[in-house]
C-alpha cells in the first residue's frame, strides 16, 4: 500500500504527496539569508523571448511564472546580460541599463507573488556575444573562438574593457535588487565570460588577468564577485553557476573547478549551481570511482554553500538520486518545459501523468512556453 503525507505549500494550497518524494519539498535555509521553499530550481533557459531592445515581455513573464505558480520554490530567469556587448542571444534579455527597471520589477513582482523565490540569472557571453546583436566583435579574453569553433573570432579586451566590465556587473546586479528579485547568479559556466578567462584554452593571456599563476587566473571571476557584493551588501543572495569540467586536454578538470570554488566562496556565494548536461555524469572521466563531479564539489564545500544539481532530470526518482547524493537542490530546465505542473504533479501523488518526453512538431506547438521559444525549443527534442 503506498504511503500518503498531507502537507501544505508555501502558497497555502494542501496536497497529498507520496512520501517516498516528501524531501523535494521540504523548505531548505540558506545561512541566514534565505528560506527556500522547497528543493526544487527552475533552471536558467534560453528563451529568445525577451523584447527586442532587452526588456522582459509578457509572454516571458508568464512563462517563469506558470513554473512558479505550480510550486519550483526558486525560479532562475533565463540569462540576462550586463552590458550589450555580451548579448550572445537573439532577443536575449537584459539589465544593462536602467530602462529595463520596470519590466525586471514586473518579473521579480510576478514570480514573488506565488511563494516561490526569484533569482535574476546575470551574463556576458564573451566571446558567445554575436555582431549582429552588439554592433561590434565579440569581447573575451583573448582572440579564441569557443571550443566548438562556432563563435566569432573575439578581440582580446584591453584593461579597460575588462574593469568595465566588472562594472556592469556589479550595476545588473544592484539592478536585480532594485526590482525585487530575491537574489541573483552569477553565469560563470557554459562557456562564457567567467569560464573563459578560468579556461586557460581560452585565456591566453600573460598580464595579470591571465592563467600563468593562481592568483591571475582567478583575478576576473574575484574581482566581479567583489564588485556585485559590493553593490548588493552582504545579506543579498549570490548563486555562481559553474561546470564542472572541460573536455579539452588544456581546458580545467573538476579538481580545479574546486579550487575555483575555495577561492571565490568566501568572497560572498551563498549558493553553487554546478551545470551538467546530465546529472552524474563527466567530459574527462579524470575523477574516482563511486563518485562523480558534483558530489565531488558538495563535499569540498562549506555545508553553509549549498549546491544545486542538475542534468537530465526528468522524474522524481531521478530528483531523489540528487538529494541522496547530499545535494540540496535540484534544478530542471528542459523537463520544466515539457511538463509545467511537474511539481504540482508529484506533491499532490499524480507522478504517473508526468509528460517527460515530446515525440512531435505538433507537441511542441501544444508547450505551455513563448511562441518565439517552440522554434528555438527543437534542439531540446531530438525525437521530432
Amino acid at each position: 500500500m503506498a504511503l500518503y503525507r498531507v502537507v501544505a505549500s508555501a502558497a497555502g494550497k494542501v496536497y497529498l504527496h507520496h512520501v517516498t518524494y516528501q524531501k523535494l519539498f521540504e523548505p531548505l535555509a540558506v545561512g541566514l539569508k534565505l528560506t527556500l521553499p522547497n528543493r526544487l530550481v527552475m533552471a536558467p533557459m534560453t528563451t529568445i523571448s525577451g523584447e527586442a531592445n532587452g526588456e522582459f515581455s509578457k509572454d516571458e513573464i508568464a512563462y517563469l511564472v506558470r513554473r512558479a505558480d505550480a510550486g519550483i520554490g526558486l525560479i532562475m530567469t533565463p540569462a540576462c546580460y550586463v552590458h550589450k556587448s555580451g548579448q550572445a542571444f537573439d532577443h536575449q534579455v537584459g539589465c544593462h541599463a536602467d530602462t529595463m527597471l520596470p519590466r525586471l520589477r514586473e518579473c521579480a513582482d510576478a514570480i514573488n507573488a506565488t511563494g516561490a523565490k526569484s533569482f535574476l540569472q546575470i551574463h556576458h557571453g564573451g566571446n558567445a556575444a554575436r555582431s549582429e546583436y552588439t554592433g561590434q566583435a565579440p569581447w573575451a579574453p583573448s582572440a579564441v573562438v569557443n571550443r566548438r569553433r562556432t563563435s566569432e573570432l573575439p578581440v582580446a579586451m584591453s584593461e579597460k574593457q575588462i574593469e568595465e566590465i566588472v562594472a556592469a556587473f556589479a550595476a545588473g546586479a544592484a539592478r536585480a535588487k532594485s526590482a525585487g528579485f530575491t537574489g541573483i547568479e552569477l553565469h560563470g559556466a557554459n562557456t562564457y565570460l567567467l569560464q573563459q578567462f578560468f579556461s586557460p584554452f581560452t585565456n591566453k593571456r600573460s598580464d595579470r588577468w591571465g592563467c600563468g599563476n593562481w592568483e591571475n587566473r582567478v583575478r576576473f571571476s574575484s574581482e566581479v564577485i567583489k564588485a556585485v557584493r559590493s553593490a548588493v551588501g552582504q545579506d543579498y543572495p549570490i548563486s555562481y553557476r559553474i561546470s564542472p569540467e572541460e573536455p579539452e586536454p588544456d581546458g580545467y578538470s573538476t579538481y580545479d573547478a574546486i579550487r575555483l570554488l575555495e577561492t571565490i566562496v568566501p568572497l560572498g556565494i551563498d549558493i553553487v549551481h554546478v551545470s551538467s548536461w546530465h546529472y552524474g555524469d563527466g567530459e574527462r572521466h579524470d575523477w574516482p570511482d563511486g563518485t562523480h563531479p558534483v558530489r565531488m564539489i558538495r563535499d569540498a564545500m562549506p555545508s553553509e554553500a549549498p549546491v544545486i544539481g542538475v542534468g537530465g532530470i526528468r522524474t522524481p526518482e531521478q530528483a531523489m538520486r540528487v538529494l541522496d547524493d547530499g545535494v540540496e537542490l535540484v534544478a530542471m530546465g528542459t523537463e520544466l518545459l515539457i511538463d509545467a505542473d511537474w511539481a504540482a504533479k508529484v506533491q499532490s501523488g499524480r507522478s504517473d501523468s508526468l509528460v517527460t518526453r515530446v515525440g512531435s512538431e505538433a507537441e511542441i506547438d501544444r508547450l505551455d512556453i513563448p511562441d518565439r521559444m517552440k522554434t528555438y525549443a527543437r534542439r531540446f527534442f531530438p525525437d521530432t
